[in-house]
This record gives structure tokens, sequence and C-alpha cells, in this order.
């Protein structure tokens, strides 16, 4: 489920439509949650260099700035990831990555670390 969190968001943002299909929202998701992982420190930025390229090279997009039209903000996203189903006592669950291959379930991410991350995201969109 690497990416789910961040990909989920964003087909609910798209209204589950060909504005943003499934497999393009989870491939932004992963290439998120491997920058993510990197902003942590749980891994390099070169294995989340590699993700992106790997997904861009088969023609799949790794940016929020790849969503047609408008953007999520911040609190937007805060509150679609709260649906998601990995949510447990009201704290995010995310899938992260220490590399290509190995990722991990990550239950203390503190929220306030998650905004600025993707306060970081959308403003490069």
């Amino acid at each position: 489920n690497l990416g789910h969190t961040f990909g989920h968001a964003f087909e609910a943002w798209c209204g589950y439509s060909d504005r943003l299909l499934h497999g393009e929202a989870i491939a932004i998701g992963m290439a998120i949650a491997f920058r993510f992982s990197a902003s942590l420190g749980y891994c390099d930025a070169a294995a989340a260099d590699r993700a992106a390229a790997h997904f861009r090279a088969v023609g799949l997009p790794t940016r929020i700035g790849e969503i047609p039209g408008d953007k999520p903000g911040v609190e937007a996203m805060m509150k679609l990831m709260a649906q998601d189903k990995k949510v447990r006592g009201g704290k995010l669950t995310f899938i992260l990555a220490r590399a290509v291959g190995e990722a991990f379930i990550a239950r203390d991410v503190p929220a306030d670390k998650v905004r600025a991350f993707l306060g970081s995201e959308i403003g490069a969109a």
C-alpha cells in the first residue's frame, strides 16, 4: 500500500473521475511517499529520485502539479487522508520506504510534519 494514503486522497479530491485515474493517483502517491520518507530521514533522496524516474519513464505523473485542474490545500488533504482505512485512533498510518523494495508501516508520524511536507509539495505544484 505504499503511496495509497496520499494517492487515494488525490483520487477523492478529483471526484474519482477520469481527471485522475487510479494508477496515476497511486503513482503520484508513491513518489510522494518516497519523498516524504526521504524528508523524514528514512531513505536517501537518491531512492526517491529513482522511484520517481521509473514512474516518469513509463509515462506516469509524480507531482501534485501534474493533476489537471485545481489542487487540494493542506487541510483538504489532511481531511481526505483521515478517511484512509489505515487510520487508527484518529492517527494517520503511512506506508513509507527505507529503500526501493523496502517498505514499512509508520504509525507515529506527527501531523505537523505531514502538514509541513504537504505544504512544500503543494507549493511546488
